[in-house]
């Protein structure tokens, strides 16, 4: 049997991520910001799929790529 995935299936996931991270004028990305170290971009609200770009050293990818995670 050959999982499933719909178009729409991942778009939820980062659409649901960025409300999250948006939520109270970014106060959460804020946070997630300064734990993990890491540098946390979300792209221009004016397109219909927001990109999360995360960048710094390995060990800040991964822990701000959890505490992501952690929020769907």
């Amino acid at each position: 049997m050959e999982p499933t995935k719909g178009p729409s299936e991942g778009g939820l996931n980062v659409t649901l991520t960025i409300r999250l991270l948006m939520h109270g004028k970014g106060k959460l990305s804020k946070k997630m910001r300064e734990e993990s170290g890491a540098r946390i971009n979300i792209s221009e609200g004016n397109c219909p799929e927001r990109i999360v770009t995360i960048i710094r050293a390995h060990r800040h990818i991964f822990k701000a790529f959890a505490m992501i995670a952690l929020q769907i």
